[in-house]
């Protein structure tokens, strides 16, 4: 037999446990898994030797921003391929957030089509759901949309093409459009913060001259998002919707999911490795340049937060990648904080932060494997194609050596927006992708991108999707 790719050696994370063995790789797919030393007869185009390497799914990054192709100057899906490929995520997944957002099918297929012609790595996209699209959110399940997410207060001002059937204005639109959602297949994410006790907040904190970089977490209390939390949860009992919240960081707010979920809400939460590592110290120190929506907590809610992965409140862990230019950081530490775009461009230090936390001991390699990849997977409707070693399944794969230590450098990254990226410039990491293959083709080898891999990457639609785009 003539394989594409065999690696042999390789130490493989499969049905919750690590084998020895070499994987074998025909057509983009997994065609065999031999005993070790087992492919040694067997012709092929490429061996990567895998002694001493730990070999996981690819990593699928359960939230993205991408900026394409309204903002191609912060990313587009070239640039920020690239930057996935860097840090082993084989799957992409983007949030809607976008000009023009997917809250129909002619937006939606324009994201994928501009996703085959730019992105190197495979990619699913969130539909955009408000009050104003409710009517089309089956359609847009059928034609391979992984989730929903939704905000809840009405389009910023100068954003409002950005926000586009992606928002409901009061409690009132939020009710209607979650029984309307409750009528279709799929299942709905929300950012859940109070913007009226924020913008309440932020008056109070200006009055009394609270004006340094704490104005940021002192302006987005907890209680913000665990009011929000609650009202999403109250809801999602009332009307039957299948729910998630998007980048948890209260310990409040998880309580609240962990205690609804005992009573029959059909809710899932997902935090950001960011939340489980940096705190307001972090704040108050970068800026702007650790400033993101919600904010990094105390340090106690942080460690606090970690309870909530170990009881499995918490099922995956994403980067929240928002890219940015320089200046629209910039403008937060000349004209005060509260100015400055939230979010960082973090899809390349969502395996290595993670990794580090494996060697610190916070938690298990396989652990770690369901958190970012297998869990995602079966959540998006992609499993077992994605986030699974086995025959059958697509060869995606993220090589790692877990004892190679070294300082992450903003000058290594692709990001396009990587110029932002202060709070993990010069951070001593343990654990090095070493390797990425997706379905087959080697896109990275430490930390080289091979960037004539551009339109590699194919869009992955959820396996109930009744009429999938393409």
């Amino acid at each position: 037999m003539t394989y594409d790719l065999i690696i042999k050696n390789a130490h493989y994370y499969a049905n919750d446990s690590f084998f020895d063995g070499d994987i074998c790789v025909a057509g983009g797919k997994i065609a065999a898994i031999l005993l070790p030393g087992g492919s040694e007869s067997h012709a092929t185009a490429r061996v990567i030797d895998a002694a001493g390497l730990c070999v996981l799914p690819g990593i699928i990054d359960s939230h993205v921003h991408f900026r394409d192709p309204g903002r191609p100057d912060r990313e587009d899906f070239y640039s920020g391929s690239c930057a996935a490929a860097a840090g082993c995520v084989t799957t992409f997944c983007e949030m809607p957030l976008a000009i023009p957002p997917p809250c129909n099918i002619p937006n939606l297929q324009n994201r994928i089509d501009l996703g085959k012609q730019r992105s190197m790595v495979d990619f699913a996209f969130f539909g955009a759901a408000g009050y104003d699209n409710r009517g089309l959110l089956q359609q847009l399940c059928d034609a391979g949309v992984i989730a929903f997410k939704t905000f809840l207060h009405p389009a910023p001002a100068g954003r409002e093409l950005e926000f586009d059937g992606l928002t409901v204005n009061d409690d009132g639109q939020l009710y209607m459009m979650m029984e309307a959602a409750a009528a279709t297949s799929g299942r709905y994410f929300f950012h859940c913060e109070n913007a009226h006790l924020i913008s309440a907040l932020e008056k109070k904190l200006h009055d009394e001259g609270v004006e340094d970089y704490s104005f940021h977490y002192k302006s987005r209390a907890n209680i913000a998002e665990t009011e929000s939390v609650s009202t999403i949860l109250h809801f999602a009992k009332a009307t039957g919707c299948k729910v998630g919240i998007v980048h948890i960081s209260a310990p409040e707010a998880c309580e609240l999911v962990k205690q609804a979920r005992l009573d029959g809400v059909d809710v899932v939460a997902e935090t950001c490795f960011h939340y489980l590592t940096y705190c307001h110290d972090d704040i108050d120190r970068f800026g702007p340049y650790a400033k993101c929506n919600p904010p990094l907590r105390s340090r106690a809610d942080m460690e606090k937060l970690w309870d909530y992965i170990y009881d499995g409140t918490i099922t995956i862990i994403g980067s929240d990648h928002a890219p940015f230019i320089p200046s629209e950081k910039e403008i937060g530490v000349t004209d005060g904080i509260w100015k400055a775009y939230s979010g960082m461009p973090a899809i390349e230090m969502l395996l290595p932060i993670m990794l580090t936390h494996v060697n610190s001991g916070r938690l298990t390699l396989g652990q770690l494997a369901r958190l970012i990849s297998e869990n995602t997977a079966r959540l998006y409707g992609m499993f077992p194609q994605k986030g699974c070693i086995a025959v059958g399944c697509d060869a995606d794969f993220a090589i790692l050596d877990l004892e190679r230590e070294y300082m992450t450098s903003i000058d290594d990254m692709y990001s396009r927006s990587k110029a932002i990226n202060k709070l993990f410039d010069n951070t001593r990491v343990k654990g090095k992708p070493a390797y990425t293959v997706m379905r087959g083709k080697v896109l990275m080898e430490d930390g080289k991108v091979d960037l004539d891999q551009r339109g590699w990457g194919r869009f992955v639609p959820h396996k109930n999707a009744a009429r999938p785009l393409s």
